[in-house]
């Protein structure tokens, strides 16, 4: 790894020792030092240094050493720091599911041992959208006990914001077939070969899906999380003028083949992933429902 210059890199590290020990490191080296450190504290990255330096507790500074508490202090700070920290983010959680509880609850209770695994797994959640999110399951265990199961909230819990963003993503272009518990994202449709085929030249048609905001890359992320399940789903072939019924958001689709052998392609939420999907408050992307409408044309009679 390259050695970064003094400033930005010094006073990012002091941030983050600061973070965790909460005292300043004291220079054991010369005055170079010393007109070093006075350096790296009036930058931009010292600023941004200290600050996470004050959460984590660490008094540091480049090549110095440390003053004041002793070793054994220093070490009870940061457990006592940790454990504040821990207590605010289960707090904050607590308050912010009292916006989400539902007026009607069920007659049965929480079960105990389902709160207290949730009350363990949140305790390092301190990102804001995260919180939020577990906030709402509460409220919905609340509403409803069992609604979701631990192995649920053990996937979240090591879910990042980013892999969080990545399923909002693909909520925003899920539809359901009516009657089923389940939620698919539909990219494309092949048809069998037939004379049809023949005479078009045409037997496969794909979307794009990262026109509409969710990446191949975010499709992987996702499966691995296993939220979605791991190969591209076809439905058995659809039967000419009988119905399907379809829901994406709140647009409500009846759709009938017009030709034998249309088989839809998608992807298919696991029951985890299902789980998380009215959770996340996700708004229907007119753009994918107009392009899906376009390319399904091709095979399909809609009736809105």
């Amino acid at each position: 790894m390259q050695k970064v210059s003094a400033g930005r890199g010094h006073q990012r590290l002091l941030q983050l020792a600061r973070s965790q020990l909460g005292h300043e490191f004291v220079s054991k080296t010369s005055q170079d030092s010393q007109d070093l450190t006075a350096t790296v504290q009036s930058s931009e990255f010292n600023q941004r240094h200290q600050r996470l330096s004050q959460r984590s507790g660490v008094p540091i500074i480049a090549e110095t050493g440390f003053n004041g508490p002793s070793l054994q202090q220093r070490a009870e700070r940061r457990e006592r720091m940790h454990k504040e920290r821990q207590q605010s983010n289960l707090e904050k959680i607590m308050a912010l599911a009292l916006d989400y509880c539902p007026e009607h609850v069920a007659d049965i209770e929480v079960d105990p041992d389902w709160f207290q695994q949730y009350c363990d797994l949140v305790l390092n959640i301190s990102n804001q959208t995260m919180q939020q999110l577990w906030a709402k399951i509460l409220a919905g265990e609340i509403g409803q006990p069992g609604s979701f199961s631990l192995k649920t909230l053990f996937l979240l819990q090591r879910m990042s914001f980013k892999e969080a963003l990545a399923l909002q993503k693909a909520a925003s272009l899920t539809c359901r077939v009516r009657m089923q518990e389940s939620g698919q994202i539909y990219f494309g449709y092949v048809r069998k070969p037939s004379i049809w085929q023949i005479l078009t030249g045409r037997s496969r048609a794909l979307l794009n899906l990262s026109q509409f905001g969710l990446t191949f890359p975010q499709i992987l992320s996702l499966i691995d999380l296993n939220l979605l399940h791991q190969s591209e789903i076809e439905s058995g072939e659809l039967i000419p003028d009988q119905p399907l019924q379809l829901q994406y958001h709140q647009h409500q689709l009846s759709v009938k083949a017009k030709y034998s052998g249309v088989v839809l392609q998608y992807y298919k939420f696991t029951a985890v992933g299902f789980e998380l999907l009215p959770l996340l408050n996700s708004q229907a992307n007119p753009a994918y429902l107009q392009a899906m409408k376009q390319l399904f044309n091709q095979v399909l009679d809609f009736e809105d």
